[in-house]
């Protein structure tokens, strides 16, 4: 891409109409994010009848910076109110909610906004330099890379623990099993579904997510008799980070980054993987990996910088490859063909210009996001200040819209209920939940690719560590492992 192709692209999504529609697609984007339940792929579904009146540019910019206002989205109820808004905010939750305990949720949610725009602008970079080349990596990825990377990914398990590294465990196998309900793709035969039609396709993530975090912490706080936390509202200046903090995130930042790069370019996986493998390889190389879970700006840099680096990323594949990176991509997908883009090697001949200004556009709206994240930065902590009876019933009207809305049918709104309660007892005896969902999200992904790999190599096990990648990641697990077993050790010791 040449520079007069690159500045002309500048031009044109400087255009007011174009900006006009980018600042509707953030602001929706930042509400429908911080909804529990409710996430990109939703708000692009709800925009579908406004980008199908609009010509290309202003369309594919709408829906880009709904895709990436929804991922920071998802932090702001994860730091105030210990709900994940999207699948990608999980990780957030971890620091940011005792962050926001300590009284300091304004300056949790100016790190997230501020990773999350940095992650979302390199992302961006990335897109408009080496789209096609990232693309051409990502089909190396074959089932037994997808195997190996969630295998490496169920590792985390540990960090994800807490203080109990056994009750850390039992949480993330109940959620390994609970991702084998429903109908076995490989065999077709059912699995614990007890006859129910409604559990033969398995248990989706949203409501589960909505149950175990979103409701378990409703009915947390309105069991809980203690003062609700004052917090530092008083100036702005006052929720920046320090200059000790500034210098803290940088690295967890471009490390958060470039994970979240890497694995948004590889189809199928997205911002909820990439935010834990974000979290632990920076807790892992910290001087103060102590700390971690306890409310630091570190904890909540690394994933929200990783779960942005994703969209621009997930975008590659989809816009060179037609191969959407993940669901709301894939939700996108339908939305560029539905304007008359169609996605694929010819895109950059046929509409070469409305590209160009495309990934001009994107990187643009992170500095959008950014602007509006801080505006909110303000006003968002205050939200703690509404008494628990009053607020709480609101968030769980929200959990179950949500969840409802996900398949306009009450079994995921049941099912988010009942993780809810499930969540509750987790919290109350501190089983954590995080290891839960971490096992959800990789369970499918490791045994369908398992069960391909095998099948292709005709059970030959060797597969896994002859091919260079899975082996580097079978290499990385192991490794994992025996850190985590020093690890243990070393604190048993203390």
């Amino acid at each position: 891409m040449t520079f007069m192709m690159m500045f002309q692209g500048l031009i044109e999504a400087l255009h007011p109409f174009t900006m006009l529609m980018m600042v509707i697609g953030t602001v929706g984007g930042i509400i429908i994010g911080a909804i529990p339940g409710m996430s990109g792929s939703m708000g692009i579904i709800l925009l579908l009848p406004l980008v199908y009146q609009l010509d290309r540019v202003p369309a594919m910019a709408v829906l880009a910076a709904m895709y990436c206002a929804s991922m920071y989205g998802g932090s702001i109820a994860a730091i105030l109110l210990k709900t994940p808004g999207t699948p990608s905010a999980s990780a957030t939750v971890l620091d940011g909610y005792p962050m926001a305990q300590n009284g300091k949720a304004g300056k949790a949610l100016f790190t997230a906004v501020f990773a999350s725009a940095i992650g979302g602008f390199l992302s961006g970079i990335c897109l408009l330099l080496v789209a096609p080349q990232l693309a051409r990596v990502a089909l190396n990825f074959q089932a037994p890379e997808f195997f190996a990377l969630s295998i490496f990914g169920l590792t985390i398990m540990a960090s994800a623990s807490g203080k109990s590294l056994v009750k850390g465990l039992i949480s993330g196998f109940m959620g390994l099993f609970l991702s084998t309900v429903g109908i076995d793709i490989i065999s077709g035969s059912l699995r614990y579904t007890f006859g129910a039609v409604r559990l033969m396709a398995g248990f989706n993530i949203l409501p589960m997510l909505v149950g175990i975090f979103a409701l378990a912490q409703v009915f947390s706080d309105l069991n809980n008799k203690a003062p609700q936390v004052k917090q530092e509202t008083s100036s702005f200046g006052g929720m920046l980070p320090t200059k000790d903090e500034f210098f803290r995130i940088i690295v967890p930042i471009l490390v958060g980054s470039i994970i979240g790069i890497s694995i948004g370019i590889i189809p199928g996986t997205g911002g909820a993987i990439s935010c834990f493998l974000a979290y632990e390889v920076s807790r892992r190389f910290s001087k103060r990996k102590e700390l971690y879970g306890t409310g630091i700006v570190e904890g909540i840099a690394a994933p929200e910088a990783s779960n942005n680096g994703t969209t621009g990323a997930a975008l590659i594949p989809m816009l060179t490859l037609g191969i959407p990176g993940d669901t709301v991509t894939a939700v996108m997908l339908g939305a560029f063909m539905l304007i008359g883009i169609r996605p694929g090697p010819q895109l950059f001949i046929e509409n070469a210009q409305a590209v160009n200004t495309f990934f001009m556009a994107f990187i643009i709206m992170q500095f959008l996001m950014l602007f509006f994240g801080l505006i909110g930065t303000k006003f968002w902590p205050k939200l703690l200040d509404v008494p628990r009876h009053i607020i709480m019933p609101i968030v769980m009207l929200f959990c179950f819209l949500g969840a409802y809305t996900l398949s306009n049918n009450t079994t995921d709104a049941l099912i988010a209920l009942a993780f809810g309660i499930v969540g509750f007892f987790m919290q109350k005896y501190d089983f954590p939940g995080a290891p839960m969902i971490l096992g959800l999200i990789l369970g499918p992904l490791a045994e369908q690719n398992l069960n391909r790999a095998l099948l292709i190599s005709h059970n030959d096990w060797t597969v896994f560590i002859t091919r260079p990648i899975s082996g580097a990641f079978i290499l990385a697990t192991i490794l994992s492992i025996l850190y985590t077993i020093y690890s243990v050790s070393r604190r048993k010791q203390a």
